[in-house]
């Protein structure tokens, strides 16, 4: 979660190239000759990654910055990571403050700005109710956790694609084309399961599921800890615990990566079951964007139903 101060001048200037993307009119973006070695690009989170691997095809590497398990808000750049952008053509990243240190990690490696696009400013970002928080709006950057969204990723992904290698742009939309139908099946097997959710109430840790609960009706009625590495006012905490002690408390969430002490000492502090999602993936059981979703959903049904 970002406040919106934080990334709004960034939105505003992938606009344009957003908007050329979409349409697949977008200039080529750090184009290479046919006579270098195959196309490079590097993607920093997993999600993104498994995206852009799958419609890139066998003859595209595509490095991934941030290793599975490790937390874009507590990234820390090492030397290796910075290698693997040296020669990328094209970096996609989420942007909306999530991995906004990819735009320094790019200039280190010579790659500059010019070559990171984002995704998340051209997908109807989200924003977290002001109440819910007791702050500002804020910015959900987990824009992945909506399969319906994810589907026109895929489409700015083959656009991106076919500008930094036009000759195998008609290859780029056939495995899109491929990689959405599997997306739109996890959809409506994720709505099929969702309809035998008895509860519909949730507070997760970090703020990453407002896109998920929205697609498939759920609320999320409060956040641990609104800001990342920022501790909850005593007020916040207080409001949250007298939700968690609810005749019919909604269920509580800690994401895999973020740090669980705070969440669970909240949880020992009402008497509620914390349970452990992972929204990044990457790891053993979450290799693939669908595994991913399936393993969320089920940690969903195991609370829910």
């Amino acid at each position: 979660m970002s406040a919106p101060d934080s990334t709004a001048s960034r939105v505003r200037r992938g606009a344009v190239v957003a908007a050329l993307a979409l349409t697949g009119t977008a200039p080529p973006i750090g184009c290479r000759p046919r006579s270098a070695a195959l196309p490079l690009v590097a993607a920093t989170v997993f999600p993104i990654q498994d995206l852009v691997r799958r419609v890139a095809g066998e003859r595209t590497e595509v490095q991934l910055v941030l290793a599975p398990g490790l937390s874009p808000h507590a990234y820390e750049p090492r030397p290796r990571d910075i290698a693997k952008l040296a020669d990328a053509g094209l970096v996609f990243a989420v942007g909306l403050g999530l991995d906004e240190w990819i735009q320094g990690l790019a200039r280190s490696a010579g790659a500059g700005e010019a070559r990171v696009f984002e995704l998340g400013p051209l997908l109807d970002p989200m924003l977290a109710p002001p109440g819910l928080l007791r702050m500002e709006p804020v910015i959900d950057a987990h824009f992945w956790l909506d399969p319906v969204r994810v589907l026109r990723a895929v489409d700015v992904i083959v656009n991106a694609l076919s500008s930094l290698d036009p000759e195998e742009a008609p290859s780029y939309r056939l495995r899109g084309d491929e990689l959405k139908r599997s997306i739109h099946e996890l959809h409506r097997e994720i709505e099929r399961r969702a309809g035998g959710w008895r509860r519909r109430r949730i507070v997760s840790f970090h703020g990453s599921l407002f896109y998920f609960a929205a697609r498939y009706g759920l609320e999320v009625v409060a956040v641990v800890q609104p800001v990342p590495g920022q501790e909850p006012t005593a007020r916040h905490l207080a409001d949250l615990l007298s939700r968690l002690r609810e005749p019919e408390p909604p269920a509580l969430f800690a994401e895999l990566e973020m740090d669980r002490q705070l969440a669970t000492a909240v949880a020992r502090e009402a008497g509620v079951p914390l349970r452990t999602v992972d929204t990044l993936g990457g790891g053993p059981g979450t290799d693939s964007y669908e595994k991913l979703l399936r393993q969320v959903t089920a940690a969903m049904d195991e609370a829910l139903r």
